[in-house]
């Protein structure tokens, strides 16, 4: 009789290097406290597995049996693909890791890495935008193969901001050895010259490019052919342009390096990560409070946009609010928040800004918002939001008498100037000993007029 006296997490960290997922999770039934790190992370890479197996042919029966039948607590969902039907695990490890830390980098491309076949278009463009915001210095092997893995599917188009975060991780990911994408920039050489489906001259025809579209390679077939006089191989690159990927004939392609500007901006966006905050409500449910507030909740549903998880605000028919607010650490100097709109007629609150000073909480700011403007203590900004996710900062910037001085900016363009705060103490602001909360008012009677809030980030830089 063989009886197994090690460390849970050294059995279960055994089952991983051997591939045996299942019996992972049968380590950790749904009752046992785990807090460990390690741990959860283990646990949910293993679901990530079991959802590749889920979707491969010679596995799809057996996993998605033992899954119904030994594990009822996860939820199975099937997205409809241009290919059929995709099994996809919703995991509840990844959202109790610590956000941007190694074990959840670990786990993020883990997911990414594992996903085989096509899946629908918002749900690639949400993992794609999961990933650029993490740090891939450290990890640029895994990271790059799970971004390459990922922009290979069709993908709906993301914003500006995280376009560029995007192309800052494509160059310096270029420069990386350890990278697949190493020396792997292009420009093209050529004009109107073929993208298509697949290496080959016989594969069917996506769109065409010419100089100077840049492009970051990642997979070359192995066979080598010969195309208007070139001799070469077909390679797969991603055109950061086009927000796609395409196979082309290398003959067309010419090798150019990283632009150093973009691994800067990287390298300091990371560096900042220290004095910033950032949360979002990924991991709150809709019975209960978020995570890190206090005050008087109003349970509402969570609704996912695009696959991000948005907080509801909605309008109010008799003014009456309940608000939870979240404490802020250290001196701050800009708020950013992302959102998306749903109102027709009555304004919206959306969030709050206030000093806290001993037991005295004093509004600093009041951010609104109504079917085409946005308000911050009475002063109005016409917005061209439409029904999209939009991403605006509020940076503190000067003092006048008892009153900070801010202003409204859209991706560093400055939208509303001379910003006045209510009347604060300022030697409490100036001598540190008072620190900011967020605070969301929550509506006792609402209308169907809402905002969806996904995020906010606060920092000094």
């Amino acid at each position: 009789m063989f009886v197994d006296f090690r460390d849970l997490e050294d059995r279960a960290y055994g089952h991983f290097q051997k591939s045996e997922f299942e019996r992972i999770l049968d380590l950790y039934p749904p009752s046992k406290k785990i807090e460990s790190e390690l741990s959860i992370s283990l646990l949910s890479q293993s679901i990530s597995a079991l959802e590749r197996k889920a979707n491969e042919t010679k596995t799809k029966e057996s996993t998605l049996k033992f899954l119904k039948e030994e594990h009822p607590e996860l939820i199975v969902k099937e997205w409809e693909t241009s290919l059929g039907i995709y099994y996809h695990i919703e995991d509840p490890y990844i959202l109790k890791l610590k956000k941007h830390g190694i074990h959840y980098k670990k786990s993020l491309i883990a997911k990414i890495q594992n996903i085989q076949k096509p899946i629908p278009k918002d749900k690639v463009s949400h993992y794609l935008l999961q990933l650029v915001l993490e740090d891939p210095r450290g990890l640029e092997a895994g990271y790059s193969q799970a971004l390459a893995n990922i922009v290979r599917y069709p993908m709906e188009t993301i914003g500006e901001l995280e376009s560029a975060f995007l192309l800052e991780t494509l160059h310096y990911l270029s420069s990386s050895s350890l990278s697949l994408f190493y020396e792997n920039l292009f420009t093209v050489s050529g004009t109107n010259v073929n993208l298509r489906s697949g290496p080959g001259k016989e594969n069917k025809e996506v769109g065409k490019v010419s100089i100077p579209e840049t492009t970051f390679c990642f997979e070359k077939d192995g066979q080598s052919e010969t195309v208007a006089g070139k001799t070469g191989y077909f390679v797969q690159c991603f055109y950061p342009h086009l927000s796609k990927s395409a196979w082309i004939f290398s003959g067309f392609l010419e090798n150019i390096p990283a632009n150093q500007k973009y691994i800067s901006d990287l390298e300091n966006r990371f560096n900042t990560t220290d004095s910033e905050e950032r949360f979002d409500f990924v991991s709150w449910l809709g019975e209960k409070m978020p995570p890190g507030f206090y005050g008087t909740y109003i349970p509402r549903e969570r609704i996912l946009e695009s696959g991000a998880v948005g907080f509801p605000l909605y309008g109010n028919q008799t003014k009456e609010f309940r608000k939870i607010c979240k404490k802020l650490s250290g001196e701050k100097k800009y708020f950013e928040f992302s959102y998306m709109t749903d109102i027709t007629k009555e304004a919206v609150p959306l969030l709050e800004l206030n000093l806290s000073y001993k037991d005295n909480n004093q509004p600093v700011y009041l951010i609104e918002l109504d079917h085409e403007s946005i308000w911050i203590n009475r002063n109005r900004y016409i917005l061209d939001q439409g029904n999209q996710k939009q991403n605006l900062s509020l940076y503190i910037e000067s003092r006048d008498g008892d009153k900070l001085v801010g202003s409204l900016k859209e991706r560093n363009i400055g939208l509303l100037q001379n910003l006045k705060s209510y009347p604060i103490a300022m030697d409490a602001y100036q001598s540190g000993k008072s620190h900011w909360e967020i605070c969301l008012p929550l509506a006792k009677n609402p209308t169907r007029d809402k905002v969806l809030l996904f995020e906010i980030k606060s920092g000094i830089n």
